[in-house]
């Protein structure tokens, strides 16, 4: 997009959505739930915050995903959208598999199967798909959302030609009262049926809630982004959908506590519909408020945007390795976590200095590959 029609609102939630992953997996070294290493210290505290995270926080970066996608259509045909976006997500993705990942899958069969090897032991294994550790080797862990991405954008540029015909259908169908309701019968029908038979596996060719989820919150993006009414009605609504927001969580939590979230039958399935109406009112009302207050970028926006995807690359593996590293020292808990924050942020801000620094790392890292200028000479004086 030109700088003049760049949304800057839909950038700053982008950075706020993946800055918030580096938090969110921190406390998975803490929280009760199953992950790669755990603390010696569990927190079940953390359930509760985390579990309001849970049901927007990725639907949140799958809407902004297809929005992005689609502006680029206005600049790119489906089949260079396709070669495009094949080359920024896919080398990134086999990259972090064979490397960036690699050191995770050590720290966790080190910990959950007693493998007393180092990682340089380990790692040619890893790479010959050794499956005796009882995990799938190699695999792409939190890159999961790179690899569904990237399917959902060679779907888009194929089916890019009939987006005239679907921009008419979504005009009609999320105009008015469509847009907060729609979204949630869907995503509370996917989960009241797929989500509550097979869950989320993030596998992606055996994932059909994910799919269903994530594929529907990305098609989503892509009919919205050029419906201006839509975030102008988004941006009035903004109380509104705050506060169904917080009526949802005011039922939900007393409801969760009591377990009808995993109960059978129909207490169950209503539970899914309430559960993706809070996810999709705190959307609209992100929407809202950034469309709202955030109507220019900076310097910093633009440096965070830049950064965010090698950011999201190195962040869970340096959790993952400081956590385990640390964890026999038997530190406090608010010492080692402050330590594992400290370390994942300069994990962080090196891979993005490192890719920015080395050419040939700049597209395995996340960033785009420097432009090209060609120069003509002038032609010689006769």
């Amino acid at each position: 997009m030109s700088a003049s029609s760049r949304r800057h609102d839909l950038d700053a939630l982008r950075v706020g959505a993946f800055l918030l992953l580096i938090f969110y997996h921190l406390g998975m070294f803490y929280v009760p739930w199953d992950w790669h290493v755990k603390s010696a210290h569990i927190v079940p505290a953390l359930e509760t915050p985390m579990g309001l995270l849970n049901p927007w926080r990725l639907t949140l970066l799958f809407v902004i995903s297809g929005a992005a996608t689609r502006f680029m259509l206005g600049k790119l045909t489906g089949g260079q959208l396709a070669a495009q976006r094949s080359q920024r997500l896919l080398i990134p993705l086999v990259f972090g598999m064979l490397v960036v990942v690699a050191p995770q899958s050590w720290a966790e069969v080190v910990e959950k199967n007693g493998y007393a090897g180092s990682f340089f032991d380990f790692w040619p294994r890893y790479l010959a798909f050794d499956q005796s550790f009882g995990i799938i080797l190699p695999t792409y862990n939190h890159l999961w959302f790179v690899a569904y991405l990237w399917v959902y954008t060679v779907v888009l540029a194929a089916a890019s030609p009939w987006l005239p015909r679907l921009d008419r259908i979504a005009e009609r169908l999320l105009g008015g009262w469509g847009l907060f309701v729609l979204p949630i019968l869907a995503f509370g029908a996917y989960l009241a049926s797929a989500g509550r038979t097979w869950g989320e596996t993030h596998i992606v060719f055996a994932d059909a809630y994910g799919h269903l989820q994530y594929g529907t919150a990305f098609v989503l993006g892509v009919l919205l982004a050029p419906q201006q009414s839509v975030w102008d009605r988004l941006a009035r609504a903004r109380l509104g959908t705050l506060a169904a927001a917080a009526l949802c969580v005011a039922i939900g939590l007393p409801l969760a506590r009591l377990g009808v979230e995993s109960s059978p039958g129909w207490p169950g399935a209503a539970f899914s519909f309430l559960r993706e109406a809070y996810a999709w009112m705190v959307i609209c009302t992100l929407f809202g408020f950034a469309r709202r207050y955030i109507r220019a970028g900076s310097p910093t926006l633009s440096t965070l945007n830049e950064a965010v995807f090698p950011f999201y690359i190195a962040h869970q593996t340096a959790i993952v390795l400081a956590g385990h590293l640390l964890k026999p020292l038997g530190l406090p808990l608010l010492s080692e976590a402050s330590i594992i924050l400290a370390i994942t942020v300069a994990a962080c801000l090196a891979t993005y200095g490192l890719a920015r620094a080395t050419p040939w790392l700049r597209l395995p890292l996340g960033l785009k590959p420097r432009a090209t200028t060609w120069r003509v000479a002038p032609a010689p004086a006769e």
